[in-house]
């Protein structure tokens, strides 16, 4: 029997946001630091850089290209505006160009040459504004998907998780009725049984009839058998949680996990335990027949102590055995009755742990508030 992994358990560390930007490169790093900025806040910026980037091509004149420098503000414009604004930043971008190659006075073959060059720089940034809108509106699309995969997988893992706890209310209420069948039904049949065979064996014995004795050895039998019934069906259909409360349900568990398994099971309440809700009470007490089932027939335990207290506002349930403890346990059995344990502690919304007790053995806890164990 091994402890429940934890869900995150083998799940990597979560990374920041920080973290996860310098994975990306460097034009994207700088990009995603401008998806807080305002439109207007973008559009300032990338005025000043076409400007500044104007009176360096006025200066130099056209001997240095700047156009590499010019699609910096354009694509900025771009990924954070939309198309639009990226063309109204490209045709401004081309325009400054052109203002710079005529203002710089410089000798040309031909009159239109100046034009026929800005055409050619728009069509770039066109094509550049094109490129970096349609790669926003991918990874948009992308986002969108993700949230909504996302969003899927929540509502399967709610939808999973009813269906779980739809399935354990459903066991509950099988063994329930099956307790209460076995009670109501068969232990009435053999008392009945066991009723008429002594009959039958005191005539026997008025009449001297030596077959007494096997009518007395069959009567013994059926007591027996009625014995056995009625605790599967306590222990199929905890009755006492309901009308005498969650400690003597335990106590009479303890008393027939000592008959069943020969184990030494005793159960310490030093305090007085607030009325359980039918519902708490129940995986309370399923989750201490789970822990002494496991240590008397796994961990091979010859004490078992269940305690139940209350202190501070908790209920505590502990159950302490002695038995081969967890290592030794994990190598046997894997675990499901300590995974139902601690699923049953997480629907009622009560803390499950288990640990390891010096110098042998293991210790199951489950708390809960008092306010949630009698809602």
């Amino acid at each position: 029997m091994s402890p429940p992994p934890p869900d995150h358990a083998n799940a990597a560390p979560a990374k920041t946001r920080a973290e996860e930007d310098l994975q990306l490169p460097l034009l994207a790093r700088g990009l995603r630091m401008l998806d807080g900025w305002t439109v207007t806040g973008v559009w300032c910026l990338a005025a000043f850089l076409i400007a500044c980037i104007g009176i360096f091509s006025w200066i130099s004149g056209p001997e240095l290209s700047g156009s590499l420098l010019y699609l910096i503000p354009v694509m900025l414009v771009a990924h954070v505006a939309g198309f639009r604004s990226g063309v109204a930043a490209a045709l401004l971008a081309a325009s400054i160009w052109l203002a710079a190659d005529l203002a710089a006075k410089t000798s040309q073959i031909h009159s239109f040459t100046p034009y026929w060059n800005v055409l050619m720089r728009c069509g770039t940034f066109l094509v550049a504004v094109g490129l970096v809108t349609a790669a926003r509106t991918l990874n948009a699309q992308l986002e969108e998907r993700v949230k909504e995969r996302t969003a899927a997988l929540e509502k399967q893992m709610a939808e999973n998780r009813v269906l779980e706890k739809s399935v354990l209310e459903i066991s509950d209420r099988e063994q329930i009725r099956i307790g209460q069948d076995l009670h109501d039904s068969l232990c009435q049949q053999l008392v009945s049984v066991a009723f008429s065979t002594n009959m039958l064996q005191a005539r026997l014995e008025e009449d001297g009839v030596e077959a007494n004795k096997d009518a007395s050895r069959i009567a013994d039998m059926i007591d027996e058998s009625i014995n056995l019934a009625r605790n599967l069906a306590r222990g199929l259909y905890p009755v006492r949680l309901e009308t005498e409360g969650l400690e003597l349900g335990l106590r009479e568990l303890a008393a027939t996990m000592c008959r069943r398994f020969q184990v030494f099971c005793t159960v310490d309440c030093p305090s007085p335990i607030p009325p359980c809700d039918p519902t708490v009470g129940i995986h309370f007490y399923r989750i201490a027949q789970e822990a002494v089932v496991n240590a008397a027939k796994h961990a091979k335990a010859m004490h078992i102590l269940l305690s139940l207290s209350s202190t501070a506002g908790m209920v505590n349930l502990t159950i302490e055995d002695d038995g081969e403890g967890l290592a030794e346990r994990s190598k046997k059995h894997e675990g499901m009755g300590l995974r139902i344990m601690a699923y049953r502690a997480r629907l009622i919304g009560a803390e499950f742990s288990i640990s390891t007790r010096l110098p042998r053995g293991t210790v199951v806890s489950c708390q809960l508030g008092e306010a949630a164990f009698s809602a």
